[in-house]
């Protein structure tokens, strides 16, 4: 009698092990899918940075740009990647300025005063499995380099 409930114990012994090593195979399974998950998103958001630096650095190289858009998809290997870009000419107001000032010093201020900059915008965006993801950047640019129309007496505005 003592024989088989001994062979009962272990047939239970060996279902709770199956059930316990089945049940850590999927948990295992799944953290490594979450892994790979993981790191090939972060290899696109490493490449969507430097597509987005491309895109910056290419439009920092034409002078005098007017406002506006644009928008294109990347070459191969990088075909799974669309970009947009866009230029905007941002106002500085005149700061006051200090009364301890001379009256040249102002007079210099306000002939070399900047009104205004460029701002560039770049978004890049792209999917993975399914699922779509963005990457956005934003930087200044030189009066230089955008063109802005003359005012009444030829000089730019």
């Amino acid at each position: 009698m003592s024989d088989r409930c001994g062979r009962g114990y272990i047939f239970v012994e060996t279902l709770v092990a199956m059930a316990v090593l089945s049940i850590s195979t999927v948990v295992i399974q799944e953290a490594i899918r979450q892994a790979i998950l993981a790191r090939g998103e972060a290899m696109d958001y490493t490449t969507a940075r430097f597509l987005i630096e491309k895109v910056i650095s290419d439009r920092m190289l034409v002078f005098e740009q007017p406002e506006g858009k644009g928008q294109g998809i990347f070459d191969p290997p990088f075909e799974r990647f669309s970009y947009s870009w866009e230029v905007l000419r941002v106002e500085i107001p005149m700061p006051e300025l200090p009364s301890t000032m001379t009256p040249e010093e102002m007079r210099q201020f306000r002939t070399n005063y900047v009104k205004f900059i460029g701002k560039l915008g770049v978004k890049v965006t792209w999917s993975r499995a399914g699922t779509p993801f963005t990457a956005i950047a934003e930087t200044l640019l030189r009066r230089d380099l955008v063109w802005m129309p003359p005012d009444e007496n030829g000089m730019p505005i």
